[in-house]
C-alpha cells in the first residue's frame, strides 16, 4: 500500500499505511527532528517534509514493483528509478537531492543495524574544479578534497544566467502568454520580476495589513501616503528567519488595477461561497481556488510551450537581478566587472535573501556575457568584416538593444 502522512504538532510528517505507522520510517523522521546537524543546529520542519516526500516517492515506487525497500536494491531498482525520472523530464538537481535522501536513510538502517541489501556505490576522493563541467560538488572552496558520490547525476557547473533571462520585450510576450492561462498569473510573474521573489515570498503578499506586516498599506492608501516603496517581511524556504524585501508602489499600482480591481473581487466572492468560514487569500484562480505553488508550475509549463522556450518561475528572479546589475553598471557609466561584485553584492544580498557571493558574480557575468556575444561576432577573424574604432558604440548600441528593447521607440 502507498504511505500517507498526517502533520505531527512540530509540523513534521508522521508516515503512515491505512492507519499505521510506517516502521522504519517514523523512526528515521524522528531521528532526523532529534538529531543536531553536522553543522549545528536542527533540521526545519520543512527540510524534514521534503525527506518524507522524497521517500515517499521512492517506497512508492517498490511497491509499484512488488518488492519491500529492505529487498530493492541499487542494480535492480534504485537505478532503473533514476531513469525513469530522468525519462520524464526531472531536472538533474532534483534527482540528486532525492538520491540524497535515499542513501542517508538506507545508511541510517546500517548503523541502527536494520538489515536491507541496498548498496549504494562508495564514495571517492576528489577535489573541486568550477571550470568545466562539476560532477556533484557541493563545497564552494576551489580545490577543497571531497567525497564524490558515483550516484548523483551530472550537473552542468553554472557560470551565468544568460539563459535564464528574458528581455523586456521577451517578458511581455511571455507575461501576456501567461495571463491567457489565468491573469493571475501574470500578475504573479509580474510581481516576481519586479521585486525578485521567489514563489514563496510572493504567495506571502497580503492584501493588507497582517502579522508579520501590521503596516502594510493597500495601495490606494500607500498613493494617498506619497511613499514610493513598501517593505514586505515574509518567511523564506526553510522559515528559518523573517526577511524584508522592498515593493515597489509601481508594482503594487499594476496589481492593484488588473488584479485586484480587475478580477480578484469576484473571485473573492466564488471563494467565499465555497469556504464560508475561511477568509478569502490574495491569490485566487478564475474558479475561485487559492493559488497553490504547483499551479504557478503549471501555468509556466504551458505559457512555455506556446512561448517556445521553457521558462521557470525561478527565471523571474534571474531576470530582476540580472537587470540591477546591468542598471546598476549603466547608472554608474562603469563597464560591467566583476571588480564590482562586491559593491553589487551588498545592493542584492537584503533583497534577495541570499548570502552566496558566486550568485552575484553569475548576474555580472550575464550582462559580461551579453556583451561577449555581441562583440565575438565583430572581432572573429576570416569573417569579412572590418574592425574599427567605431565598434564599441556599435556593441553598446546592441547591448541596450538587448536590455531595453522599447528605448528607441520610447523617443519617438
Amino acid at each position: 500500500m502507498y504511505i500517507e502522512s498526517v502533520l505531527n504538532s512540530d509540523g513534521t510528517p508522521v508516515p503512515h499505511v491505512e492507519g499505521k505507522l510506517h516502521y522504519p520510517l517514523a523512526n528515521y523522521l524522528i531521528w532526523l527532528r532529534k538529531t543536531p546537524m553536522k553543522k549545528g543546529g536542527y533540521r526545519e520542519p520543512t527540510t524534514i517534509s521534503n525527506v518524507f516526500k522524497h521517500l515517499k516517492m521512492w517506497f512508492d515506487f517498490c511497491f509499484d514493483q512488488n518488492i519491500s525497500f529492505d529487498m530493492a536494491t541499487y542494480e535492480l531498482h534504485l537505478q532503473p528509478f533514476k531513469k525513469l525520472l530522468v525519462s520524464k523530464s526531472v531536472q538533474p538537481q532534483s534527482i540528486n537531492g532525492y538520491y540524497r535522501s535515499w542513501r542517508g536513510f538506507y545508511e541510517w538502517c546500517e548503523e541502527q543495524g536494520i538489515s536491507t541489501v541496498m548498496s549504494f556505490p562508495p564514495k571517492v576522493e576528489g577535489k573541486e574544479n568550477f571550470s568545466g563541467r562539476s560532477r556533484n560538488f557541493n563545497s564552494r572552496t576551489t580545490g577543497r578534497t571531497l567525497q564524490i558520490d558515483p550516484g548523483l547525476e551530472t550537473v552542468a557547473t553554472v557560470l551565468d544566467y544568460k539563459d535564464c533571462i528574458l528581455n523586456m520585450d521577451e517578458y511581455a510576450r511571455f507575461s501576456e502568454i501567461l495571463a491567457e492561462v489565468d491573469p493571475v498569473y501574470g500578475s504573479i510573474s509580474y510581481m516576481m520580476v519586479t521585486t525578485g521573489l521567489r514563489i514563496g515570498g510572493v504567495m506571502q503578499i497580503p492584501l493588507g495589513s497582517n502579522k508579520l506586516n501590521p503596516r502594510w498599506l493597500r495601495y490606494p492608501e500607500l498613493e494617498a501616503s506619497g511613499e514610493t516603496i513598501q517593505k514586505l517581511k515574509y518567511l523564506p524556504k526553510g522559515n528559518k528567519r523573517v526577511l524584508n524585501c522592498i515593493v515597489p508602489a509601481a508594482a503594487l499600482k499594476k496589481i492593484h488595477y488588473d488584479y485586484i480591481v480587475g478580477h480578484r473581487k469576484a473571485r473573492a466572492k466564488v471563494f467565499s461561497e465555497r469556504f464560508r468560514s475561511q477568509i478569502a487569500p490574495f491569490w485566487l484562480t478564475a474558479s475561485g481556488k487559492s493559488v497553490e505553488k504547483n499551479d504557478i508550475w503549471e501555468a509556466f509549463k504551458k505559457a512555455s510551450a506556446k512561448f517556445g522556450r521553457r521558462v521557470v518561475p525561478h527565471h523571474m528572479r534571474h531576470t530582476y537581478a540580472t537587470y540591477i546589475v546591468y542598471n546598476y553598471f549603466k547608472a554608474h557609466g562603469l563597464t560591467p566587472n566583476l571588480a564590482y561584485a562586491h559593491d553589487i553584492h551588498e545592493a542584492l544580498r537584503a533583497q534577495l535573501g541570499h548570502s552566496d557571493f558566486e550568485v552575484t558574480k553569475r548576474y555580472i557575468r550575464t550582462v559580461i556575457r551579453t556583451h561577449t556575444d555581441i562583440w565575438l561576432p565583430k572581432l572573429t577573424p576570416h569573417l569579412g568584416q572590418a574592425v574599427h574604432r567605431e565598434m564599441p558604440s556599435e556593441v553598446l548600441a546592441a547591448v541596450i538593444e538587448f536590455f531595453e528593447p522599447y528605448s528607441d521607440q520610447g523617443e519617438e
